[in-house]
């Protein structure tokens, strides 16, 4: 390897902005679940127990309905 063409100072603005972007990432999840803890991220689901293709159908229609 010719270290002539591997400089130290190529890499590291590179590398502190990807570590300073890591930080701010895990600090934003970190906040995040910390003020939100108790709200489940699936908490807005309705088991509505449509199985069948005629009942699915219909409900279908209901929603499209609602929206036109």
């Amino acid at each position: 390897m010719n270290f002539k063409d591997f400089d130290i100072k190529t890499w590291f603005f590179p590398t502190i902005c990807f570590i300073l972007f890591c930080y701010a990432m895990v600090f934003i999840i970190i906040y995040t679940y910390a003020s939100n803890g108790d709200v489940s991220l699936f908490s807005n689901t309705q088991n509505t127990g449509t199985t069948d293709v005629a009942k699915f159908k219909e409900e279908m229609m209901k929603q499209i309905k609602k929206v036109n």
